[in-house]
């Protein structure tokens, strides 16, 4: 398994691993294929340089976006932010989450770093928690965690 700098042409394979990610979580995931897309497509264009693929035998199995000029306004500065981190399903448990964000964060450096999930989302709150995450403000179904 590597972790790598995202390109370009990796954009076309990940909205399908984004529905497959988000299956029983839909309520935070896109309606469907196009608006996965242009999601996407959208992360991309707001950092190109803080996104990253993990692959498994040539395979993207996973990515994180991220954008290192992020303006927050619950901070009233500039943030580092994670925006989208997505694991395929059948690759969980295998350390590939923990070494996306890792990647994330040498990136973000110095920067506080901020997130938010679905307050559905248990298992990736903790997951969170336990990278130093911590639960800031709640919006709608939304929570905005902080580390740094």
């Amino acid at each position: 398994m590597i972790i790598r700098k995202g390109r370009k042409e990796d954009l076309q394979h990940l909205p399908r691993i984004l529905m497959e990610a988000y299956r029983g979580l839909e309520e935070y995931g896109e309606e469907n294929i196009e608006k996965a897309r242009r999601y996407i497509d959208d992360l991309y264009e707001e950092d190109p340089e803080c996104f990253f693929v993990a692959e498994v035998d040539g395979e993207i199995v996973g990515f994180i976006f991220c954008n290192r000029f992020w303006y927050s306004k619950f901070e009233h500065a500039q943030v580092g932010a994670i925006h989208e981190i997505v694991v395929l399903p059948a690759h969980r448990h295998e350390g590939i989450g923990r070494m996306l964000i890792e990647k994330a964060i040498e990136n973000l450096k110095p920067s506080k770093i901020e997130l938010w999930v679905g307050e559905g989302n248990k298992k990736a709150i903790e997951f969170y928690k336990r990278l130093g995450f911590v639960e800031k403000e709640h919006a709608g179904k939304w929570i905005r965690m902080v580390k740094g």
